[in-house]
């Protein structure tokens, strides 16, 4: 038996297994994650090296040129640009699409530690990442308030940041305007000229005089004690009295050749939420988590257990939110899907002018979309900007297919009674089973060319 005949014949099966599709669509409506557009990975890796205090020049010739020489010879590379600013060098390597970014990623990271002792002394260990859509924050977060900007990073750091990163599903809190605590050494030359001591005699003396080592174990018949050799400076006083040389058995102290501040690193960055200073939190997610679903943990930690404990004086608002966009924008394609369902049924009730008609198209479009949702749902898909937009498709597919049985049965049709009903939609649909097929092949040509657009394109479709 083929399966218009199974469908009419044994017309309580098939109304059972199309109930089973509705129910779990339903299900699968309320599981599936919501998000503003596909979760795909662009296979491209980064290699961030910060110079401090280095130009471009020198940051390109003696960071990037090396990083770029090195990753060069990966396989299955498709492009590498580089980025060269004040003490920062910035490579990107784009991989072809069937390279496996994993792969790629340990590739990276293998080359780049084999160059590792090329770069300079000052350079900062490189850092190597994946460029996915779930590294771009979904909610930013303004923490300002009648304290200093550096009391208010302290706080965003060791407060806010550990109570949001403890939420499941979220994937890094990122801070941005930061003020951290720095240590601020203002030589005077003319001293340092009259003592007859140079700029390298003090970062010697740093090196010497503020160290932290490990003293290993002092170990008795009976204990084992660990010793610390703690020689770090930790407030203004202890830096000013670090002996930088001796003139004739005279201890020379920073603080004799220089002022010692207790200051904020230098302003590269700067956060304000209506105008005032402020200090921004960014939140990102875990890569397939539901963005909605992050979001509204994000704000329900912040009512129970932030804003309660915020120090007086001090607020905690909320300044972009993806949620309201993603909304929005779901609920303008949802209200599409239902105009789209019902100018579709009242169409065929016009052309057809047969209600029975219209109710066979209007029970076929909410069995397919709830279909359609349960398979997302199975392959681990979203609802998103590309799915949302499929599922417009959806409609004028089904009602296409629809019509074509409806009128080729009609065609069938000798006379009026339920014995021939039923063996002209039988026939009817037989012959036109492989001709929908060809027409949603048809349909779908259209997505079919997107893969040649490029890769962005290519993954996207």
């Amino acid at each position: 038996m083929s399966l218009p005949e199974v469908s009419v014949r044994r017309f309580v099966f098939a109304i059972m297994i199309n109930l089973v599709i509705v129910l779990f669509g339903l299900i699968s409506a309320n599981r599936i994650s919501i998000d503003r557009s596909p979760d795909i990975d662009f296979s491209l890796i980064s290699v961030t090296t910060i110079l401090p205090g280095a130009n471009p020049d020198v940051v390109d010739s003696s960071v990037t040129n090396i990083i770029e020489s090195a990753v060069n010879s990966i396989p299955g590379i498709d492009d590498v640009r580089s980025r060269s600013a004040p003490g920062v060098s910035n490579v990107f390597i784009q991989f072809l699409l069937e390279k496996d970014l994993d792969i790629a990623f340990n590739e990276v990271q293998s080359k780049v530690g084999q160059i590792n002792s090329q770069l300079p002394d000052d350079a900062e260990t490189p850092i190597i990442s994946k460029i996915e859509t779930g590294e771009i924050p979904i909610i930013w977060l303004a923490l300002r308030g009648n304290r200093t900007l550096q009391d208010l990073s302290v706080y965003a750091k060791n407060t806010v940041k550990r109570k949001l990163e403890t939420i499941n599903g979220v994937g890094s809190v990122v801070i941005g305007g930061e003020q951290e605590r720095n240590i601020r050494v203002n030589l005077d030359f003319d001293r340092m000229s009259a003592f007859g001591i140079t700029v390298q005699d003090i970062v010697m003396a740093f090196k010497n005089e503020h160290i932290k080592l490990p003293g290993g174990f002092l170990i008795d018949n009976s204990k084992e004690d660990l010793l610390k050799l703690d020689l770090e400076s930790h407030n203004v006083e202890e830096i000013e009295n670090i002996i930088v040389t001796y003139d004739q058995n005279r201890a020379i102290k920073l603080k004799d050749i220089a002022e010692v501040k207790d200051d904020v690193k230098d302003l590269r960055s700067m956060g304000r939420f209506n105008g005032d200073p402020s200090i921004g939190i960014g939140v990102t997610k875990i890569r397939g988590e539901n963005t909605v679903e992050i979001i509204e943990k994000v704000k329900t930690k912040i009512r129970s257990d932030i804003e309660p404990t915020l120090p007086a004086g001090m607020t905690l608002d909320i300044g972009t939110d993806d949620s309201s966009y993603i909304y929005e924008l779901i609920s303008g394609l949802g209200q599409n899907i239902f105009i789209g369902f019902i100018v579709a049924s009242l169409i065929v009730l016009l052309f057809l002018r047969s209600y029975s008609s219209m109710a066979i198209v209007s029970i076929t479009i909410p069995v397919s979309l709830f279909g359609a949702v349960f398979i997302m749902y199975a392959f681990g898909l979203t609802l998103n900007t590309m799915t949302m937009l499929a599922l417009l498709l959806l409609i004028g597919i089904v009602v296409d297919d629809a019509i074509v049985v409806l009128e080729n049965a009609q065609r069938n049709l000798n006379e009026d009674t339920p014995e021939e009903r039923i063996r002209a939609s039988i026939i009817g649909a037989n012959e036109v089973f492989f001709t929908n097929r060809f027409i949603d092949a048809g349909t779908c040509r259209i997505v079919y060319g997107c893969i040649f657009y490029g890769r962005h394109c290519c993954k996207i479709f």
